[in-house]
């Protein structure tokens, strides 16, 4: 609930005591926009005090001051009374909120208190920054701020400074073919060493072949008994002895050489 006067904006925050016996003045406990600009016009608390009459017991609701001391402070003293509901109102005169520490209810002696609610009344300055709000007097239009705009010269740039000097087209022309010879005797030289290595390759592996036949051949044939072996001298006799006397010629034979030849030329004859 809030009324308007002028530039002021009235009201009153929530219960701050809510949550407890002591609290801070954040917009959380106070449930609205705690800031500059916030001027603290009056409290008004209420809570019942619970203990025995003969009791001494005294009870202060109050904000340290963050300056030091109390803000305000408002103390009322129940000994040797019953203990009732109390509400009291206690007018400030106009304190920034700024000036305010934490708010406690504080109480000495014999006995407690119930149902507690501290609620502070305030006024609200919406320009007290004036340039929260065009519509603030005092307000000044800001200046605005022109971007510094950097310029790029290329000439001070060493790159492009290097890039335009004169060159001698004759140099690089004896450079681009010095490299050029230069990667073909590389690769040549990479080719012949290349062969070269096959071909070493190539005879290490005949030559070790070849060991290994003439190894092989050594280990299944035992040479030496080549060398061991004596043959027995002396003449020897023929013994085979023909019945009959003459050797005569086999007809069957003549015969059928007869019937190839003839057989051959009647196939040559199919080929003319």
């Amino acid at each position: 609930m809030s009324s308007y006067s002028f530039d002021y904006t009235y009201g009153y925050t929530g219960n701050a005591a809510l949550w407890g016996s002591s609290w801070d003045m954040s917009s959380q406990s106070l449930r609205v926009n705690a800031s500059d600009g916030m001027d603290i016009l009056g409290v008004i608390y209420q809570y019942t005090a619970v203990k025995d009459k003969d009791d001494d017991f005294v009870v202060s609701v109050r904000n340290k001051d963050l300056d030091g001391g109390f803000v305000w402070e408002d103390t009322e003293d129940w000994s040797g009374k019953h203990g009732i509901r109390i509400r009291k109102v206690v007018p400030l005169p106009y304190i920034p909120i700024a000036k305010f520490g934490k708010g406690e209810i504080a109480t000495t002696g014999t006995g407690s208190i119930e149902d507690a609610n501290v609620i502070y009344m305030y006024r609200f300055d919406a320009c007290f920054d004036p340039q929260s709000d065009p519509g603030c007097a005092g307000y000044v239009k800001p200046i605005p701020v022109v971007p510094k705009i950097i310029i790029y010269d290329a000439l001070d740039d060493d790159l492009v400074d290097d890039a335009m000097k004169e060159t001698d087209k004759e140099l690089i022309e004896e450079e681009e073919e010095k490299e050029q010879n230069d990667e073909e005797e590389e690769d040549e030289m990479r080719l012949e060493m290349a062969l070269a290595s096959s071909t070493n390759a190539l005879t290490i592996a005949n030559t070790a072949t070849q060991a290994s036949v003439v190894r092989g051949m050594n280990a299944a044939t035992n040479m030496n008994t080549y060398y061991v072996v004596k043959l027995v001298g002396g003449t020897y006799r023929e013994t085979t002895s023909l019945f009959g006397g003459d050797i005569v010629d086999n007809k069957q034979v003549f015969k059928d050489l007869t019937q190839d030849k003839l057989h051959n030329q009647m196939v040559e004859e199919q080929y003319k």
